[in-house]
């Protein structure tokens, strides 16, 4: 390649180059364009994020054929069980999808009545109803969080003409988990809700639910009842969250006034779970009736020539005495009879108390024996207005002093510097990466500056030795052409010495002068 090559210069700067650092650099360069290359195609692919999961196989095969059909780019994972597109078409395939009724869950939806068939019979009316149904339940389900799919069975019985022969309506659900999911009691008794409020006729005592192990998470044959399992574990479990919601308030007001670690509380408390209904009666006083009805009878009568018999008495009764007598005279007779029927003022009130009521608390506190007498009678007096003691019930309190072991507050100092461990476990993993990232600074800082050296100009080259029996117009004119010529460099703008200018000048002028002066140096070093 010629010198009048642009890039001569270049090739003559990398040959001067020792071999390692060649092949250093030719590493870096290698290195930097992959970087580039793989940049370039992550940049020119979409970026495809989840659209669906935890999709049904034929709910995915579904939608792969539909966004084939529109021509949208996808891509399957999880198994099957996931759908990723362009983010940019996101919520575009989602509307498409929708309109074409996808996902389906898995499971036929009431969508099975869109296509009218007038020659069903209305069993099969029947039996397509009951399949929407728990199509439309599990899919329901299935937006849960913690669930990953669902199946349904409902059992509707036909309606009998006597209500004492009528069935009862049941349903079964079969949970799948998600992978180290658990779902509490509150979701569970959620599910149950859902179910029993979208079938018609179906109580809570008629649904199971079950979850892909066999594991059985709510039967309601045996919730219903007062002492069964599930509801005893409930109870329970409300019992313990009422004890510990009291000692948890006691231990922070007991901690911000002799300190963490000197106070130990414990609560139990007797809950009364049973359902009481009372009826009462109540009715007004008597001024205060109100009359519902009134009845009024009035008699008369007026008559003339009444005979009158005898008196009363044995003789006239049928014995042998006086005879009879009459007598004629006028007589007018009147009576008259009122009923009234007052209204009864009556209240009529129904109470039932709701179960979980308190029937007796039973509270000890322990104290550090570095609190003083006096402040436990204050503490005292402060943890029975904090869980509302009430020594009519039969609640106690007991507040005692002893030693408490020392490692308990150590333990307690060492959970609260937890979270600077976890800061420092975190700066030791960080560490590597900054010390490989300052390293790699290093290293291209110390290869800018090698480079900088490389490319700098070699110094001007000194004239050689000229024999001293040269003439002086022989040297002072084949001075210049007798030294060596220099390799054509780019020319490095520098500062013009003044003196050096003067020199050459003087030379131009009278160059014999000049001729005779360098003669006389070389005489005097020889």
């Amino acid at each position: 390649m010629g010198q009048g090559t642009p890039l001569a210069p270049l090739i003559e700067r990398w040959n001067e180059l020792p071999r390692t650092r060649q092949v250093m650099l030719g590493a870096i360069g290698a290195a930097t364009l992959l970087v580039f290359y793989f940049v370039f195609l992550a940049s020119s692919q979409p970026n495809m994020v989840v659209a669906y999961s935890g999709l049904a196989p034929e709910d995915s095969a579904a939608i792969a054929d539909q966004l084939e059909s529109d021509g949208v780019q996808y891509e399957l994972g999880g198994g099957g069980s996931t759908v990723s597109v362009p983010a940019n078409k996101v919520a575009e395939v989602r509307i498409r999808l929708a309109q074409a009724g996808l996902p389906k869950g898995g499971s036929v939806g009431l969508e099975i009545f869109d296509q009218t068939n007038f020659g069903a019979t209305d069993f099969v009316q029947q039996v397509n109803f009951r399949r929407g149904l728990e199509g439309e339940l599990a899919r329901s389900i299935n937006t849960l969080s913690g669930v990953r799919a669902s199946r349904v069975h409902i059992s509707m019985p036909k309606e009998a003409i006597f209500k004492e022969d009528q069935a009862e309506a049941t349903a079964s659900v079969l949970l799948q988990l998600q992978s180290g999911a658990r779902l509490n009691d509150e979701q569970v008794r959620g599910i149950t809700n859902l179910v029993t409020n979208s079938v018609e006729g179906l109580d809570q005592s008629g649904v199971t639910i079950i979850d892909d192990s066999g594991r059985v998470l709510f039967d309601g044959a045996t919730f219903s009842q007062a002492f069964s399992t599930g509801a005893t574990s409930s109870q329970m479990e409300l019992q313990r969250q009422y004890e510990l919601a009291l000692q948890r308030d006691v231990t922070e007001t007991l901690a911000k006034v002799v300190g963490p670690g000197r106070s130990a509380v414990t609560v139990r408390a007797a809950l009364n779970f049973d359902k009481v209904t009372s009826v009462a009666d109540e009715f007004g006083a008597a001024d205060q009736a109100v009359p519902r009805s009134t009845t009024s009878v009035t008699e008369t009568f007026t008559g003339s020539g009444i005979n009158a018999g005898n008196v009363p008495g044995t003789g006239t009764n049928g014995g042998t005495g006086g005879a009879a007598t009459t007598a004629n005279g006028n007589s007018d007779y009147s009576r008259t009879e009122t009923t009234t029927n007052n209204e009864i003022n009556r209240v009529t009130s129904t109470t039932e108390q709701a179960p979980g009521s308190v029937e007796r608390l039973s509270v000890s506190v322990v104290l550090d024996e570095s609190v003083s007498a006096a402040q436990e009678a204050s503490l005292t007096s402060a943890v029975a207005a904090a869980v509302g003691l009430d020594q009519t019930r039969g609640d106690t309190l007991s507040v005692t002093r002893l030693p408490f072991d020392a490692s308990v507050r150590e333990d307690l100092v060492v959970a609260a510097g937890d979270g600077l461990a976890t800061y420092l476990q975190y700066l030791k993993l960080l560490l590597p990466m900054l010390a490989v990232i300052l390293a790699f600074i290093l290293v291209m800082l110390l290869l800018r500056s090698l480079g900088k050296r490389q490319l700098a100009l070699p110094g001007v080259p000194q004239p050689q030795m000229l024999p001293a029996g040269a003439g002086a117009p022989a040297l002072a004119s084949g001075a210049m052409a007798a030294l060596p010529r220099a390799p054509h460099l780019p020319a490095i703008e520098t500062a013009p010495d003044p003196h050096e200018e003067r020199v050459i000048k003087l030379a131009e002028a009278n160059p014999r002068a000049v001729a005779d002066v360098v003669q006389t140096w070389m005489r005097e070093e020889g």
